[in-house]
């Protein structure tokens, strides 16, 4: 009876430990659907902030699997931005006249928390792995000693209780989490086998063994149903998970009835079949779609790839570049997934010149806020001058106006300054513009008045000297007094000038000509100085002076000629009564262009003693 039980039981687990086409085909689908159905999310564009805060986010998960997964993708992006860093600050720390082997580079607080969280994920995946093992150990002694219970159970005499406790060890099997690996499968033929050996060897309960039978038949038969519900719908994520448990439930329902058991079998495999053909179909098209989607990310790379060399000295030229590469992102985020294979790389490509340009904008907004504060220091001390100039009441405001339109000038030079110092700037170097010029303008409208005064005092000395020259009064003590206090008053108003000039030179010729007391000399000596008076404050008469001149030395060599050849005729005149009346004549022309060359050449003498 042993024996023969023995014997039974080896073919049954013999059986049992044959392949099983179906679960093994089944596992191969799922691997598959999983490989296929398994997203890469994208972190490559990422700043050292965001995956910082990524990885503190994956402390609260508890499928390590996942983690791990998310880890070996941000990990190789956060090293490369850190390993950048550090070699810009190497860079820069050579650059500043450091040595190489003096370098020690401190990681910011970012760089810490990532390090921190990435080794406390670790160590939870470590811990839940060993966690996960010490559980499926305890699980594989659990079963084990479940399969004691049943081998017991099956050599054991029939009674009544047998099938209650095959059903509790049955309920208490499905119960028990995953066993390791290399036992799982050999754990699971024994236990088959042991059960269709208990069955085999009740034959006084074979009419309960039947409708069991019937039962399980019932309820795979419903699992059928469901996986045929199942393949009607489209082939999703979803519904992979669902024919997935629907295989695990199947497995665990326990046997049927034998000639129903391969119809039952293949109307399952058929249902699961048709899912699995419908999601291939489905991922061969997405496969399609990928590579199209591959194109159009190659292609926008590409165009990014463009902005990395683009430079500008304006603002309205970057901000327009920002527009047209954040158009660019908006198309690239629109685009669906890419082969995993190629996700990697081409992620990579873009989102390396995306970052390439900002990076280039950051510099060119670094440059010009540095250019704008100098900009600022430049206009700060134009302030300060013009404030000077304010502050100085010693100061000639006359010449300080030129200096200050100088500066004035200077300032429209000078570029743009950061725009939070912009109005206060200006304001300020307004502000002291306007003041230094309503200072002057001050000053001004008291010379004004001073000015009206001296024409009131130029006109009086115009009306004594001229009521001098209308008396016949030759007063030349009296007129010098005059002419000195016409030197010694001040300017007049312009509009005035040229006027007040012109009748005091009138009035003076009029006195000249009145006079009988003054010599030649002295009439030419002050109308000479009247008229070189005047070109001292009028640029204007000083060259009238010297256009006259020059038109008196020109007569003065028409003069010496005109004498040379009268002079030279008088040779060839006969000793005759008419000759001698002719010479005469030409005696007193040579004395009156000898007396004009004398006039001409004591003016211009003079001219000279008054320069």
């Amino acid at each position: 009876m042993n024996t023969e039980k023995e014997h039974t039981e080896e073919e049954i687990l013999r059986k049992h430990q044959q392949p099983d086409t179906l679960e093994e085909e089944h596992e191969g689908h799922e691997q598959e659907m999983e490989a296929e159905v398994e997203e890469s999310v994208d972190y490559s564009h990422l700043s050292k902030e965001e995956l910082m805060h990524t990885a503190e986010g994956l402390l609260k998960e508890q499928d390590y699997k996942k983690v791990d997964a998310i880890l070996r993708q941000i990990k190789p992006v956060f090293d490369e931005i850190k390993d950048k860093e550090r070699g810009e600050a190497l860079e820069k720390f050579i650059a500043e006249g450091g040595e190489q082997d003096d370098f020690d580079y401190k990681a910011d607080e970012v760089t810490h928390r990532f390090e921190q969280a990435y080794r406390q994920l670790k160590e939870k995946k470590a811990k839940q792995l060993q966690d996960s093992e010490r559980e499926k150990e305890k699980n594989l002694q659990a079963k084990n000693a479940l399969l004691d219970k049943l081998r017991q159970l099956t050599d054991a005499e029939e009674t009544t209780a047998s099938i209650a406790a095959l059903k509790q060890i049955q309920d208490e099997w499905k119960t028990i989490g995953p066993v390791p690996a290399a036992q799982a499968k050999n754990l699971w033929a024994n236990y088959n086998a042991l059960i269709e050996l208990f069955y085999s060897n009740r034959s006084i309960y074979f009419e309960l063994k039947e409708l069991d039978r019937k039962k399980n038949l019932t309820l795979k038969q419903e699992i059928c149903e469901k996986a045929e519900k199942l393949a009607e719908q489209a082939p999703s994520s979803q519904v992979i998970k669902e024919l997935n448990d629907l295989h695990e439930e199947y497995k665990h329902v326990g046997p049927v009835p034998k000639e129903e058991q391969e119809a039952l079998w293949q109307r399952f495999k058929a249902a699961s079949d048709v899912i699995y053909n419908k999601r291939r179909e489905q991922l061969e098209v997405s496969k399609k779609e990928m590579q199209n989607h591959l194109q159009v990310k190659t292609t926008l790379s590409e165009k990014a790839e463009q902005f990395t060399s683009f430079n500008s000295s304006k603002i309205s030229d970057w901000n327009d570049k920002t527009k047209e590469i954040l158009e660019l992102q908006k198309q690239w985020e629109s685009v669906g997934p890419v082969p995993k294979e190629k996700a990697k790389d081409v992620n990579k490509r873009f989102w390396a010149a995306f970052k390439t340009f900002f990076h280039n904008k950051n510099e060119f907004f670094k440059n010009l806020e540095a250019y704008r504060e100098e900009n600022l220091q430049k206009k700060t001390e134009l302030c300060e001058r013009v404030e000077a100039l304010n502050s100085n009441e010693e100061v000639d405001l006359e010449q300080a106006a030129e200096q200050v339109k100088h500066l004035q000038q200077e300032w429209k030079d000078i570029g743009p300054v950061p725009e939070k110092q912009r109005n206060h700037i200006f304001d300020r170097f307004k502000s002291a513009c306007d003041a230094f010029f309503d200072k002057r303008r001050g000053q001004r409208n008291q010379v004004e008045r001073q000015y009206e005064v001296n024409y009131e005092k130029k006109v009086q000395i115009c009306e004594a000297i001229e009521k001098m020259a209308a008396s016949g009064e030759a007063d030349v003590k009296s007129l010098e007094q005059l002419r000195s206090e016409w030197q010694n008053t001040g300017f007049v108003p312009r509009k005035h000038m040229h006027s007040i000039q012109k009748r005091y030179s009138d009035a003076i010729q009029q006195f000249l000509q009145q006079s009988k007391q003054l010599s030649d000399r002295d009439k030419d000596k002050i109308q000479l100085s009247v008229e070189m008076n005047a070109s001292r404050t009028n640029p204007k008469a000083m060259k009238q002076l010297h256009k006259k001149e020059a038109s008196m030395r020109k007569r003065l060599s028409q003069i010496e000629n005109d004498i040379a050849l009268w002079k030279n005729n008088m040779e060839f005149f006969a000793n005759s009564k008419t000759a001698t009346k002719l010479k005469e004549e030409f005696n007193q022309k040579i004395e009156a262009a000898q007396q004009e060359y004398n006039t001409l050449k004591r003016q211009i003498q003079l001219i000279h003693e008054n320069e």
